[in-house]
């Protein structure tokens, strides 16, 4: 098991990004460019896609204006990055394009000395939703160079900060950020891939919930994940809280959270505690550079289990998935306005593990 843990604790990281949601006004910081915001984005062709959805939504003349605007602008890589060529571009409804397009400006001039060392701190958009700025706080855990100025939206790297303009920056970005999704349960019953996850959460009358103000993670396992272990629609209908354990599903939803996989890089905290808890099982996030962000769902236990290397678990916690191993993520980082959803990889729960033995 890695080493490198970190504490995602409710109160934690909720404080940190719900204590502050800037208002654009308030942010102050003076942009020196000579050249306009439109002028550099028009004349470099690595914006070119972004350039042509501000011209097709009427955007070009919003920053045509004194500002100040910040452009959270994806390049053509990150486009594509995002599954997105000219062709799709071009068949996005304008009014949907306008409301993506909108999310990507900030009506206020912020670089990168003005953000405040936090993660998830939020600015609110021309959109009027919010976006998430984090900039990795320093410590013995830190295993990024923030020598680097590294920064990160909502989850999204910036590859290049502070292109200065006469009325304001840009950001350029890795990939396109997600426009969020009214709700968490709104996104959840709209993605196909999770269809049985959704079955499964209303079957234990977890689904419902997730339209409240939250704000909630949810750890969403795929239809194939349920597959792979098994577990079609059929055997889905027949799980009930009367024979199994709610944290079956329960262990899925964590609330009050917000937080993207990046977060785990950018504020790494002393191991001492690294697990969310629930009232039945414990959340054990690890997280390295090479192999990414996982969890495992464990027992209360799991340090007494992890000292006996002897029969039954072999000094294993993970006792309840297929694996015996940390899960990781396959889909990670879609924002709703009251949460964040991250597909996994597999199920962390086997129901024969949340069976009520009577």
């Amino acid at each position: 098991m890695k080493n490198s843990y970190l504490l995602i604790a409710g109160v934690l990281l909720l404080g940190m990004q719900a204590a502050c949601v800037k208002e654009p006004e308030a942010i102050s910081s003076q942009a020196t460019g000579s050249r306009p915001l439109l002028t550099i984005l028009k004349n470099n062709f690595s914006y070119s896609m972004f350039y042509t959805a501000l011209e097709r939504t009427g955007l070009d003349k919003t920053l045509g204006g004194k500002g100040p605007f910040t452009v959270l602008a994806p390049d053509n890589d990150a486009f594509t990055l995002s599954g997105i060529n000219a062709d799709s571009l071009s068949r996005i409804d304008t009014a949907t394009l306008k409301k993506i397009i909108s999310y990507h400006i900030i009506p206020a001039s912020i670089s990168y000395a003005s953000i405040p060392q936090t993660i998830d701190f939020a600015y609110k958009s021309l959109a009027g939703q919010l976006v998430y700025f984090s900039v990795p706080i320093p410590g013995p855990q830190q295993t990024q160079y923030v020598g680097n100025q590294i920064l990160h939206i909502n989850g999204v790297t910036v590859n290049k900060l502070d292109i200065a303009a006469s009325n304001g920056y840009i950001m350029d970005l890795s990939k396109v950020l997600n426009y969020p999704a009214a709700s968490v349960k709104a996104y959840l019953e709209s993605t196909p891939q999770y269809s049985y996850f959704v079955q499964a959460l209303k079957q234990f009358g977890l689904f419902n919930m997730l339209d409240k103000p939250g704000p909630f993670v949810v750890l969403a396992p795929t239809n194939n994940d349920f597959i792979q272990n098994g577990i079609d629609q059929a055997a889905i209908a027949n799980l009930d809280t009367l024979t199994y354990k709610k944290f079956l599903f329960s262990a899925d939803i964590l609330s009050p959270q917000l937080f993207f996989l990046s977060d785990f890089f950018d504020a790494p905290l002393q191991p001492t505690f690294p697990a969310y808890v629930t009232p039945d099982v414990l959340l054990l996030f690890t997280a390295d550079r090479y192999n990414g962000v996982s969890y495992g769902v464990v027992p209360y236990n799991y340090i007494a289990i992890q000292a006996n290397p002897f029969p039954p678990d072999y000094g294993d916690p993970y006792l309840y998935d297929a694996t015996y191993a940390p899960i990781g993520f396959s889909d990670p980082d879609h924002l709703a306005v009251n949460g964040v959803v991250h597909g996994t990889s597999d199920l962390p729960v086997l129901p024969d593990s949340a069976k009520i033995h009577r």
